[in-house]
């Protein structure tokens, strides 16, 4: 293990500089909306954009990338990211900044592309899963103390985007400095979405509902939160808590999804997810209780996803995993793409009633799973939990379930 770690610790640091960026830049995006007094509407479309571009990005960059090499590539993402940071801090002006945020989720994926593949490149069936964890782990953990960034300097302010610049541009020194070979893209295995969903009608819609939760939450708490704090490190305290929370929750919930029925498993975590979205729409003035029932929400929101992703895995044959993992990753993406569009109708008649929306997704996601268990007999979980986040294709390639 300590000769892949030599092999994979550039590309890994250089994931955690970038990570710290990009966690901090979303909140920042929202916030200076915010500020410019910009509906929430027109915030959540900005998140929106953003995925659609990660969308877009996730399927379409390997051709270039097997072309350039990985390097290459990375460099070039990377320095484009931070231009376009820098834009975003030259130039408040709405439309262009909607051209940028495409832009800028087409490169992270990219990026993501390249960090992934390197990963998959440099693993093996016997310390694959260790190798996903770290990866999961660093990927968090950086995102999470990213947002404390956001308390160097006003919203409105460009130190914000020269510092998320100088990130992306710090984040190319590891990987330009490896003398490791670099990968060889994979040819996935294919399998068509209406064969995913008739074999997993509830883990498809899971995955999809868990996109429209996360993608709201994380482009709309800071919109929310502004309304009721008016200090930037309030807002970054509380993002902190939603996105330590998921990797603080993943591997106690990932340990009984692999002991109970894993769609059992969902409907609990739906049905506290749903009582804690209730409680926060009455104690959102108390701020230290606000932020542990905050934690509580993120770190059961985030495991949604990867337990439909290892419930449909069960129901998969190895071969047509990859393209499975593929599949829900699309689905999650969807739903990244249309809660930031839909959450901001709730928040027009009060921005406390977006955890209404919350809520009705909860519930929803749970009638689903039940609904799946009168059906029939689950399969049997043969394929231990594993944690994971949306990203890209190639992720799927790095599951060891894959093999």
């Amino acid at each position: 293990m300590q000769d892949i770690v030599k092999k994979i610790i550039s590309p890994l640091l250089s994931l955690f500089i970038f990570a710290l960026c990009s966690g901090f830049f979303v909140t920042l995006i929202s916030l200076a909306m915010h500020d410019n007094h910009e509906t929430p509407l027109m915030i959540g479309a900005m998140s929106g954009v953003f995925y659609i571009g990660i969308v877009c990005g996730a399927f379409r960059m390997e051709p270039f990338i097997a072309r350039v090499g990985h390097i290459r590539a990375f460099s070039t993402f990377a320095s484009a990211l931070a231009v376009m940071s820098l834009m975003h801090g030259l130039f408040y002006n709405i439309p262009l900044w909607f051209v940028l945020r495409f832009l800028t989720g087409f490169g992270t994926a990219g990026i993501f592309v390249v960090i992934e593949s390197w990963l998959l490149f440099n693993s093996n069936d016997a310390n694959r899963g260790r190798i996903l964890s770290i990866y999961m782990v660093i990927f968090y953990a950086s995102e999470a103390f990213g947002q404390f960034l956001i308390n160097l300097d006003d919203p409105n302010h460009i130190l914000l985007y020269a510092i998320s610049a100088m990130l992306c541009s710090l984040s190319i020194i590891p990987l330009c400095m490896t003398s490791v070979p670099m990968p060889e893209l994979v040819e996935p295995s294919t399998m068509r979405l209406r064969t995913l969903f008739k074999k997993s009608p509830s883990a498809f819609l899971g995955s999809f509902s868990a996109g429209m939760i996360l993608s709201a939450a994380y482009g709309l708490f800071p919109v929310l939160f502004a309304v009721r704090f008016t200090e930037s490190s309030k807002i970054a305290l509380i993002m902190f808590c939603l996105i330590i929370g998921g990797m603080i929750v993943q591997y106690p919930v990932g340990k009984l999804s692999d002991t109970y029925d894993r769609r059992l498993v969902v409907i609990v975590i739906c049905f506290i997810s749903s009582i804690t979205a209730a409680f926060l729409l009455g104690f959102l003035d108390y701020f230290y209780l606000s932020l542990a029932l905050i934690m509580l929400l993120g770190g059961l929101a985030t495991t949604i996803y990867p337990i439909s992703v290892s419930y449909a895995c069960d129901t998969l044959a190895s071969k047509d995993i990859v393209a499975g993992i593929q599949g829900l990753l699309l689905a999650y993406s969807l739903g990244a793409v249309l809660g930031p569009f839909i959450a901001p109708l709730f928040m027009h008649f009060k921005p406390i009633y977006l955890f209404i929306y919350f809520i009705i997704l909860f519930v929803l996601t749970m009638l689903i799973f039940i609904w799946s268990r009168t059906q029939k007999e689950g399969p049997p979980q043969e394929d231990p939990f594993r944690v994971m986040r949306q990203s890209t294709p190639v992720a799927a390639e790095i599951d060891p379930r894959s093999d």
